[in-house]
């Protein structure tokens, strides 16, 4: 075959060298006030959003309302030199770094351009410009993974000069300063290679020989993107296609699914091994498993330095812990909203009524609820585990429901077969389809209300109709499920 190089493409050199340095404490919190102009034109929007990003399904979202002069106001710690976060569909690129007080004005009636004042006013008004309004960057490569080698790797390299001529046009028009520069730099590439490992990763699943294109040289590369403190949001993107990589190298190779210490060990640099490390706790936290954070921190703070993924995974294994001792504060939220008042409730969340009839129905017992798919192994894993477990306990006393959440009526088939052939029904397992409780735009409201995120999912709920734990720990083979269980009876 012949050999495909990656492409030269020259780095500036970042802020700091985050490997051989004690990084400064960057906790001090940004405040973001603001004002929301002709909110009467979206009258139906009655709060914003503010999104710090991490990986995938794990950013810190701030919901806050707009009052009604139409001002709001945020506070957060960013953990970083410079970060962009998000005010949800209406400021995608914010700068924001410790100490900054910024104000921000979005008019309805003129989405496309938000104004900043204060700290780093016209950094956050060229970043707008070169991210939204002026619409020089693209983010997204529109090419084919199916191709061959040769011709995605010229597709690619089209599309990336294209980039580079855009932003070029950009810094010309708009003589923006070197931290500008750098991060549009910055932006451009954690892209390109993101596409370029996407693919090499499209190639192993398809089982194709990749072998035209260093590794070695590929790695050290990305790990030069990791590096610094300089945050774009797209370098956790960049950091899960390369966990993705790793697990298909290590499946392949091996034959054998990656495990925790597979991942830290594989040879990549010390920038790319931190947000690696950093990945795969936040995982395990995601879905309420404290145990890989507890066993693992003392090798945690030996190798993950960066501020914004080490401060980030302690506040969130500390949220976890808060939320295992007391629950009730987060449940609430999860079912209820901001809404207290049933009658508001009703009127502003009905799309829940599917799980408050469930919790009505059994009311006084405790609830385990399965969320899966069709089309989901692991799913399916469970179902064996799902049955012993329903053997353990009196229907009296637990009430085990299983809610599949394949896409759409014409997949129920498929669903009624798995439930036949697993005996689910017989083993006393409630079983739904989820177009047996509402419509797909209810249910997709559910998923996100209920931070269904992936599946298997499970919701455990005491007989206070309190919600003690969710996600992929209280899995049915999960032997610390039953011991959960028999806890809340």
């Amino acid at each position: 075959m012949k050999r495909l190089l990656l492409p030269l493409i020259p780095f500036l050199c970042l802020s700091c060298n985050s490997s051989d340095k004690e990084y400064k404490d960057y906790s001090k919190k940004v405040i973001i006030t603001g004002k929301v102009l002709n909110s009467d034109f979206y009258p139906q929007e009655k709060d914003l959003t503010l999104i710090v990003p991490f990986f995938r399904g794990q950013e810190t979202k701030y919901i806050v309302p707009i009052a009604e002069d139409g001002s709001f106001s945020f506070r957060f710690s960013p953990y970083a030199q410079l970060r962009n976060v998000q005010i949800h569909k209406y400021a995608d690129h914010l700068l924001v770094s410790p100490g900054d007080s910024l104000h921000v004005e979005i008019n309805f009636k003129d989405l496309l351009n938000p104004k900043v004042f204060g700290n780093e006013e016209k950094r956050n008004q060229l970043i707008n410009m070169f991210a939204q309004s002026g619409r020089y960057y693209i983010e997204v490569y529109s090419i084919r993974r199916d191709q061959e080698p040769e011709a995605f790797n010229k597709e690619l390299q089209q599309e990336y000069q294209q980039r580079l001529k855009r932003r070029q046009e950009f810094i010309e028009t708009f003589q923006p300063d070197n931290v500008i520069q750098e991060y549009t730099d910055k932006l451009l590439k954690i892209d390109y290679y993101r596409c370029l490992i996407d693919y090499l990763n499209e190639q192993l699943w398809r089982k194709k020989d990749i072998s035209g294109y260093n590794e070695q040289e590929l790695l050290a590369k990305t790990d030069s993107l990791f590096e610094g403190e300089i945050i774009p949001s797209n370098i956790f993107k960049l950091a899960e296609v390369v966990n993705s990589f790793i697990f298909s190298k290590t499946f392949y190779k091996e034959n054998k699914r990656a495990t925790f210490d597979d991942f830290i060990n594989y040879p990549t640099g010390k920038n790319t091994k931190q947000y690696i490390f950093a990945a795969s706790v936040s995982q395990s936290l995601e879905a309420n498993d404290t145990l890989l954070f507890s066993q693992r921190r003392g090798q945690l703070d030996s190798i993950v330095h960066i501020p914004v993924l080490k401060q980030t995974l302690h506040a969130a294994f500390q949220n976890k812990k808060d939320f295992l001792k007391n629950p009730r504060t987060v449940s609430d939220y999860m079912l209820y909203g901001n809404y207290s008042d049933k009658q508001v409730l009703e009127t502003h969340m009905d799309y829940m009524k599917p799980i408050y009839d469930i919790l009505d129905k059994h009311k006084g017992k405790v609830i385990y609820i399965d969320f899966w798919t069709t089309f989901c192994p692991p799913c399916l894993a469970e179902m064996e585990p799902l049955k012993k477990l329903r053997k353990e306990y009196s229907p009296e006393d637990v009430a085990m429901i299983s809610i599949c959440a394949s896409g759409s009526k014409e997949d129920k088939k498929t669903y009624e077969d798995i439930i036949k052939r697993q005996e689910l029904k017989q083993s006393g397992i409630e079983c739904l389809h989820y177009t047996d409780m509402t419509d797909n735009n209810s249910f997709l409201k559910i998923q996100n209300r209920l931070a269904l995120k992936g599946y298997p999912h499970y919701l455990l709920i005491n007989r206070e109709g309190v919600i003690v734990d969710y996600g992929t720990v209280v899995r049915p083979s999960n032997p610390h499920t039953k011991q959960k269980i028999n806890n809340l009876l």
